[in-house]
């Protein structure tokens, strides 16, 4: 059996569907052109050439200025022809094109395929999307005038049907990825604004160090494992000396510089397990888990004498510590209490002191 068109498609026709940018974006939406062959391919053209008897059997893939096989069989290591081929008339038409004898019309006489690899009789199934663009082709070529029969023509539409499935799941498969790379994308989005806000929400904006619920938080864990281990936990509580004298005389500004000063020096002072925070305007406090009482007055002496030491505003910055460590079976209310007595007690004796409760 023959099928051809009754008007073959000229240059200017195979041009403009080569170079369709729809055309194209579908093609190139495979990620199958420049590939290496694979087996589920390879696989569909032997058994075309098997079932036929064609010696050549392909899956043409038509980019903008050639044809690349994904599969050959047949054609050693051939990969891509540029020119005008068979497959093109099939991607103007879109319909089968079966030729027995390509010699009997001029126009398929000239195609370069002819001289330059001796074809004389060709069959090729059009790969159309779901939307109809024309990928390429599967194809089966002859070497002489071949009578394609029904059976023929049938095995190579069915192969067609088979490629075009494979096609398909390829690109459902990418863009399953495309879409899962989406999708961790925007959830890493979602996981770093988390923790933007989790910051946002145990963090003091101006001095960096933990705020008021973030100190509460990490008091009661403290306290959880001091009731597990029995070990011993101290609460320091700072205030800055003659705070309003400071904002009054330079200004709000310089203020909150000498805060966000403390805050680091109290920092540096601390250890990796201490908890600081800022719990009031000029109010700072410091968790010392695995701390006795001796051991929280070296740590509030040494915070005591670091701010002391200090020159920010040409003239020395102090603070009043209160230290209190917990008593057996103490709340946290009570702890805090404690400790906020006794820098009530420091700030009462002149200020720039550490006292115990």
């Amino acid at each position: 059996m023959e099928s051809k068109p009754t008007t073959p498609a000229d240059a200017a026709q195979i041009q403009a569907a080569l170079t369709d940018p729809r055309r194209l974006a579908a093609v190139r939406d495979t990620g199958l052109l420049d590939t290496p062959p694979e087996e589920v391919f390879d696989r569909l053209t032997r058994l075309a050439a098997k079932l036929t008897g064609a010696p050549v059997t392909f899956v043409s893939l038509l980019d903008a200025d050639r044809d690349f096989y994904k599969s050959a069989y047949g054609l050693g290591t051939t990969r891509q022809l540029s020119g005008r081929t068979f497959c093109h008339y099939p991607l103007v038409s879109g319909q089968a094109l079966i030729l027995e004898d390509v010699t009997q019309l001029p126009v398929f006489r000239d195609v370069p395929t002819v001289n330059s690899l001796g074809i004389r009789a060709y069959a090729g199934i059009p790969l159309r999307t779901e939307s109809g663009e024309v990928l390429g082709s599967f194809c089966a070529v002859d070497f002489k005038p071949k009578q394609w029969t029904e059976q023929d023509v049938e095995i190579i539409s069915e192969l067609a049907h088979s490629a075009m499935r494979e096609i398909r799941l390829r690109m459902a498969l990418q863009d399953a990825s495309a879409l899962n790379q989406q999708l961790q994308a925007q959830i890493q989005k979602v996981d770093a604004l988390n923790r933007a806000l989790s910051e946002m929400a145990t963090t003091d904006a101006l001095t960096g160090v933990a705020n008021r619920r973030a100190f509460d938080h990490s008091l009661q864990l403290e306290l959880a494992i001091v009731e597990r281990r029995g070990t011993p936990l101290s609460l320091l509580m700072l205030d800055v000396d003659h705070f309003k004298r400071i904002n009054d005389t330079y200004g709000h500004e310089a203020g909150d510089k000498v805060l966000v000063a403390i805050a680091q020096l109290l920092g540096g002072c601390a250890r990796v397990i201490d908890v600081v925070a800022r719990v009031g305007g000029e109010e700072f406090a410091v968790i010392l888990p695995n701390t006795d009482a001796g051991g929280a007055h070296e740590v509030a002496e040494r915070m005591r004498s670091a701010v002391a030491r200090s020159n920010w505003l040409g003239q020395p910055t102090t603070v009043s510590i209160g230290a209190a460590t917990l008593h057996d079976k103490e709340d946290a209310a009570s702890l805090y209490a404690r400790a906020d007595a006794a820098l009530y007690a420091a700030k009462t004796a002149g200020r720039d002191r550490v006292a115990m409760a």
